[in-house]
């Protein structure tokens, strides 16, 4: 029968992506066992695809035909290539929830998924101009260490996962959907919709905004952590390792997108 985590509660799994609610629920233990060196490597490797991904858009991308390249909105683009990233991307998504019912194709759509968005965003940063490069590092930066800040700080315990933790991530999408709602609702009304605009376009309003989204990122990060030291405790079988790894690369990409999109708002504000 499947269990569930009691630190972290059916509700912060709810919020999470579904591959670490996999592994909570899992009641299952074997030899090998996975280990956090193992899970580590495998992450790295994941991480490392993502790299790979950006290094064959551009050793690919001189070769490409540009009989197939197109003005899209002012930008060239080159339909091959949009092709092969948006392919991928998709491909790779839909692998997450694939892997929520196989284990065992982690390793595959994991591999996927983080290739895809390597040479996804590649894509798209080299479409939309050079100028992207500074904000890629800059986000890349900030995501490393905020990473290992969180890591060092669940490993010290200075963070409790716990079901008030929960509690906290879910009061935020609450209050989030709430906004969201109150915001649609007074811009659809004449009278109250230029002040909604100016309120939505203001830049205090977009900056807590970006950063709300990367707290809840972090968030869910920790949440990760914590299934994945369950899983160490459990001694689930060595072949949840390329599910974790994936859940964990995959919790780390998307904290990378939102501190993207945040620093991207401020050094590019022409291009959002």
């Amino acid at each position: 029968m499947a269990v569930v985590n009691s630190k972290v509660g059916r509700l912060g799994l709810f919020l999470a992506n579904p591959m670490v609610a996999k592994i909570d629920k899992v009641k299952e233990s074997g030899e090998p066992s996975s280990t956090a060196k193992g899970i580590t490597k495998k992450t790295i490797f994941f991480l490392l695809l993502t790299v790979v991904g950006v290094l064959i858009y551009l050793l690919a991308h001189p070769y490409m035909s540009t009989a197939y390249t197109e003005m899209v909105e002012g930008y060239e683009v080159n339909l091959i290539e949009a092709g092969i990233a948006f392919g991928s991307l998709i491909l790779g998504l839909l692998g997450t929830f694939i892997c929520f019912k196989f284990v065992r194709s982690a390793f595959f759509f994991g591999s996927l998924y983080s290739f895809a968005q390597g040479y996804f965003l590649t894509f798209l940063f080299h479409a939309l101009g050079e100028d992207f490069l500074f904000p890629c590092l800059v986000a890349l930066s900030l995501t490393l260490l905020l990473v290992f800040t969180m890591l060092i700080l669940y490993r010290l315990k200075w963070v409790r996962i716990d079901k008030k933790f929960s509690s906290c991530i879910a009061t935020l999408v609450v209050v989030g959907v709430l906004l969201t709602i109150i915001v649609a609702i007074l811009n659809a009304i004449p009278q109250t919709k230029e002040y909604v605009q100016f309120i939505v376009d203001n830049t205090v309003a977009i900056t807590i905004s970006g950063i709300v989204g990367i707290i809840f990122a972090t968030l869910l990060l920790l949440v990760d952590f914590s299934v994945i030291d369950y899983s160490l405790q459990e001694k689930l079988p060595k072949k949840y390792e390329w599910l974790s790894a994936f859940a964990l690369s995959f919790s780390v990409i998307e904290l990378y997108l939102k501190i993207l999109n945040f620093v991207l708002r401020f050094l590019q504000p022409s291009n959002n």
